[in-house]
C-alpha cells in the first residue's frame, strides 16, 4: 500500500464529511487512553468517531473504534475504499452500532460534486465502473451545479506560453488529465527524477487494475506498459526532436514503462514527429504527441458524456497506420 495514497484518501474523506456539513477535527487523542483516532465529525449535537481504512477492514479496527465510541458516548464510523459486499452483514451483526461507509457509499455521497468525485476515484488503484453507488447516512445535500471542467478549460486558455508560467501549465494539465482519466489511471506522481538527477519527467501514472477500455488494454498487452509518463511543454515555440529524445530516455521495458504522452502549448516541429515515429519503429517505445487543443477537446468530450480514451485511440490508430517501414 502506498502511504501517499492512504493520506490522499483520508484527506478526501475528511473533505466529503466537511462538504456534507460536519465540523471535522483530525488526529484526535482519546482522553485517558494512548489511542488516537483519525477524526471526529460533529453535526447537530451528534459526535461521530471516525476511522479510515484504505483498502481493507479488520475486526481489530472495528473493535477499536467501537470500544472508543462506547466509552465516549459517540457514534462509531469506519470508512474504507473497498467494497464491503457480503462482509457488511458480519460487521452489522457483531457491531450493531457501527456505521460502515464503503466505496459504494462514498460514490453516492459525491455524485453531485465533480471535483470531489474526481479526486476520490483518481486515488483508487482499481476502476469503479462496475460499482453501483449506494445511499448511506453520509450525503452532500446541496446540489452542486459546478462547472469544474469548463473552469479548467478557461484556466488553460489564460495560461501564457513561456518559462514563467511553466509550473502553472503543469498543474493545469495534471488537473485536466485527472478530470478525464480519474477512473482509468492511478498514482499521479509528479516530478520524478531519474538516476543522478540528470533528467526529470513531470508526471507518472499507473493504469488501474481491471481497466478494460481498448486504449489502455493495448498499452498493457502489446506495449507491456503498466505506467505512463506525461510531459508538459509550455514552450513559446514548437517542441523539437531534442525533447522527444529526452523523453525517450525515461522509457524502460523492464520498468513496465514504455509509453509517454507529451502535451505541448504550441505544437511540434516536423522533426519531432519523425523522432516519435522513429522511437516506436526502432525501439518499440510509444510517444504520443498532443497539444493544448487536444487536452481541451478531451475535456469537452467528458462534459458531453463521451469517452476521452476514444480520442487517444484515434491518435494511436493514426500513428500506427502512418508508421513507415
Amino acid at each position: 500500500m502506498d502511504i501517499h495514497d492512504y493520506d490522499l484518501f483520508e484527506q478526501c474523506v475528511v473533505d466529503i464529511f466537511s462538504e456534507a456539513g460536519y465540523l471535522v477535527h483530525r488526529n484526535v487523542k482519546v482522553p485517558n487512553t494512548p489511542c488516537t483516532i483519525d477524526f471526529v465529525a460533529e453535526a447537530e449535537g451528534i459526535t461521530h468517531y471516525v476511522e479510515v481504512k484504505y483498502l481493507s477492514i479488520t475486526d481489530r479496527a472495528a473493535q477499536k473504534i467501537y470500544d472508543i465510541s462506547e466509552t465516549m458516548g459517540s457514534t462509531p464510523i469506519l470508512v474504507t475504499a473497498c467494497e464491503m459486499g457480503a462482509r457488511r452483514e458480519h460487521y452489522n451483526e457483531r457491531y450493531p452500532k457501527l456505521i460502515l461507509i464503503d466505496i459504494a457509499n462514498l460514490l453516492f455521497a459525491v455524485k453531485d460534486s465533480t471535483e470531489l468525485r474526481t479526486r476520490l476515484i483518481s486515488i483508487l488503484p482499481f476502476t469503479v465502473e462496475s460499482i453501483e453507488p449506494k445511499e448511506n447516512f453520509l450525503r452532500i445535500d446541496a446540489l452542486q451545479h459546478d462547472n469544474h471542467t469548463q473552469s479548467l478549460i478557461e484556466e488553460l486558455y489564460m495560461c501564457q506560453a513561456g518559462r514563467p508560467m511553466a509550473r502553472i501549465f503543469e498543474v493545469i494539465c495534471k488537473k485536466m488529465l485527472e478530470n478525464i482519466f480519474f477512473d482509468d489511471l492511478a498514482l499521479w506522481k509528479e516530478q520524478q527524477k531519474s538516476n543522478k538527477d540528470l533528467y526529470r519527467f513531470d508526471l507518472l501514472c499507473r493504469i488501474k487494475d481491471g481497466n478494460q477500455k481498448t486504449f489502455w488494454s493495448i498499452l498493457e498487452r502489446f506495449f507491456n506498459s503498466k505506467y505512463i509518463v506525461f510531459e508538459f511543454k509550455n514552450y513559446k515555440e514548437a517542441v523539437t526532436q531534442k525533447e522527444i529524445y529526452t523523453t525517450e530516455k525515461y522509457l524502460y521495458a523492464k520498468a513496465l514503462r514504455r509509453v509517454a504522452i507529451i502535451i505541448s502549448a504550441n505544437g511540434y516541429e516536423d522533426n519531432a514527429r519523425w523522432a516519435a515515429k522513429g522511437s516506436l519503429r526502432e525501439n518499440g517505445k510509444l510517444i504520443i504527441l498532443l497539444d493544448a487543443a487536444d487536452l481541451i477537446k478531451m475535456n469537452q468530450m467528458k462534459m458531453e458524456q463521451d469517452d476521452p480514451t476514444d480520442y487517444l485511440m484515434n491518435k494511436l490508430d493514426t500513428l500506427l497506420l502512418e508508421l513507415e517501414k
